[in-house]
C-alpha cells in the first residue's frame, strides 16, 4: 500500500471521526425543547408613523392554536427614539391587530436608532424582548423615467434580437448594500398564468394548488455600492409568470432585516448540526425589528 492509499485512509478515518463528534442531523421537536418566547415582527419606515408593530408568542411545535391566542394585546410596548432620548408608548389596535402610536407625535426619521422594547406574561412567566435598529439614510428612490413604465410585452426582443427585460433603475440609500424587491401579480389566474413558457411545464391543477408560489416572487441585491448616483437592474422573466398588472416594491434595507434574510433559510451547517437565523433580538424574544425605505413601480405584461 502506497503512501496516496494511507493518506486516503486517514482522510476518512479522520471525516468520520469529526463527523460521529457532531451528532445525527435530527431535530428534537418535542415539547422537552419548547420554551415561550415573545414574537417581534415590526419594521419602521422613515417619514412615515409607527406602527403595524405586530407583537404575539410562539407555540410547541406539532401543534395547533387559534391565531387569536397568540396575540399578546397586555403587552407594554415602548418603542425609543434614542438620539432624543424620547420614549413613546404603542397602544393595541383591536381592529389590526398590531401596536401603534396613537400619540402622533412619533414621526420616524432617517438616519437614527430607534429601540423596542416589550413586556409580556405568557403562560405565568414575565418576558422581556428588546431589539435596536438603525434606520436608512434618505436618498432611496425609484428613478421612474429610466425604469420600466407602462407595458411591455413577454419576452419581446430588441432590433438586434436581444430579449428586452424589465428595468427598475434607483439612486441608492447612503451606505446602504442590501436592496428588496418583492414583486407581485396583481391578475393572478388561471386565465391569465403564462403556460407557455421557457422554464417548465405547468398544468392548471398544480397551479390552483401552488397559486402564491407563482403569484409571489422576491429577490434582493447584496453587496451594492452605494456611493454611486444610481443602479439599473434587469429583472429576469422566471420572476413573471402571469400576463397582466405587477406592482414591485423596492426596499432599502437596515442590517436586521438583511441579516435575517441572508440567514433564516440556511440554518443546517454541512455537518447536520442546526442554529437560528440571525435574529438581533435581546432577552426572551425572537424574530426581526428592522427599518426599510420603499418605493413602488407599476408596469403590465403584455401578451
Amino acid at each position: 500500500m502506497n503512501k496516496i492509499d494511507n493518506a486516503i485512509k486517514i482522510f476518512f478515518l479522520l471525516s468520520l471521526l469529526i463527523i460521529s463528534s457532531c451528532g445525527e442531523s435530527v431535530v428534537d421537536v418535542g415539547r422537552n425543547t419548547y420554551s415561550p418566547k415573545i414574537v417581534i415582527d415590526a419594521y419602521l419606515y422613515p417619514g412615515q408613523k409607527a406602527d403595524r408593530i405586530k407583537i404575539t408568542r410562539n407555540i410547541p411545535l406539532n401543534t395547533t392554536a387559534d391565531p387569536t391566542a397568540l396575540l399578546l394585546p397586555n403587552a407594554a410596548v415602548t418603542l425609543t427614539d434614542m438620539q432624543s432620548g424620547k420614549t413613546y408608548n404603542l397602544t393595541f389596535n383591536t381592529d389590526k391587530f398590531y401596536f401603534e402610536d396613537k400619540s402622533g407625535g412619533l414621526i420616524i426619521g432617517y438616519d437614527k436608532d430607534y429601540l423596542l422594547n416589550v413586556s409580556a406574561v405568557v403562560e405565568g412567566k414575565s418576558l422581556k424582548a428588546s431589539s435596536v435598529t438603525h434606520t436608512p439614510k434618505s436618498g432611496f428612490r425609484i428613478i421612474d423615467e429610466q425604469s420600466t413604465s407602462n407595458s411591455i410585452l413577454y419576452r419581446d426582443k430588441e432590433p438586434d434580437g436581444a430579449e428586452k427585460k424589465i428595468t427598475l433603475t434607483f439612486n441608492p440609500s447612503p451606505g446602504t448594500s442590501f436592496y428588496f424587491f418583492s414583486i407581485v401579480s396583481l391578475d393572478a389566474s388561471d386565465s391569465t398564468f403564462i403556460y407557455d413558457n421557457p422554464y417548465i411545464e405547468v398544468k392548471k391543477d398544480d397551479l390552483l394548488k401552488e397559486m402564491d408560489l407563482f403569484k409571489y416572487r422576491s429577490i434582493w441585491l447584496q453587496n451594492i455600492n452605494s456611493e454611486g448616483s444610481s443602479i439599473k437592474y434587469f429583472f429576469e422573466w422566471i420572476n413573471f409568470w402571469f400576463y397582466g398588472n405587477y406592482r414591485i416594491i423596492a426596499y432599502a434595507c437596515d442590517d436586521n432585516f438583511r441579516l435575517f434574510n441572508q440567514t433564516y433559510k440556511m440554518v443546517q451547517d454541512f455537518d447536520g448540526n442546526f442554529h437560528e437565523p440571525r435574529l438581533n433580538v435581546s432577552g426572551e424574544g425572537i424574530g426581526v425589528f428592522g427599518s426599510l425605505i420603499a418605493d413602488t413601480l407599476y408596469i403590465k405584461v403584455k401578451r
